[in-house]
């Protein structure tokens, strides 16, 4: 994704609203970014990124953190975790259990 003029940045997940026309570089706002934690991630850097995508318009932006089993829903305001333990976008068919995630990832 090209947020600005001088800055790309490649997402974990991106969701793009259908019908959208398939670009190399996706230079209109995504419907939905994950941001998929590494161990070396600090939280600066992880605003950043959040701020890089909803400063670009991204409608909805989630972080998720496989180390610490938690997940956040994102606004320019700040992150926090789903209360019901669910990420869903309103609209949609897209959720993601947070306990069957994780469950997941406990079973690789």
């Amino acid at each position: 994704m090209q947020v600005t003029a001088t800055r790309f940045r490649i997402p974990g997940v991106t969701v793009t609203a259908a019908g959208l026309k398939w670009e190399r570089i996706l230079r209109t706002p995504a419907l939905l970014v994950v941001e998929i934690l590494s161990p070396e991630d600090t939280m600066p850097r992880v605003r950043q990124r959040v701020d890089d995508d909803l400063s670009f318009g991204t409608e909805h932006v989630w972080v998720v953190d496989p180390e610490l089993r938690k997940a956040y829903l994102c606004t320019k305001t700040g992150m926090e975790e789903p209360a019901d333990g669910v990420l869903a976008l309103a609209g949609t068919e897209i959720r993601v259990v947070l306990s069957e995630l994780f469950a997941e990832l406990d079973r690789a």
